[in-house]
């Protein structure tokens, strides 16, 4: 089975990078962790310049990311 092929090189799984194009009027530079587990679903921004630049973010959503996943029950499989 081929895996899809992310938009973003710098996103990884659960984890996605978001940067707006350099002529949008809002600029928007982080990292989003983003899942589900149960009946819940889990998302935050890490902001660039809110934790100092993009190492910082990808830390911090990495680490947000190991301690929600082993907070919140297993994923339950669709295939029986």
């Amino acid at each position: 089975m081929q895996r899809r092929r992310r938009p973003n090189p710098d996103s990884e799984e659960n984890i996605r990078r978001i940067d707006t194009k350099a002529r949008a009027r809002k600029q928007t530079h982080g990292f989003q962790v983003h899942f589900l587990r149960g009946d819940r679903v889990v998302t935050k921004m890490f902001s660039d310049s809110v934790y100092g630049g993009k190492k910082a973010a990808r830390r911090a959503a990495r680490k947000f990311k190991r301690r929600m996943l082993r907070r919140l029950p297993r994923r339950k499989s669709l295939g029986g």
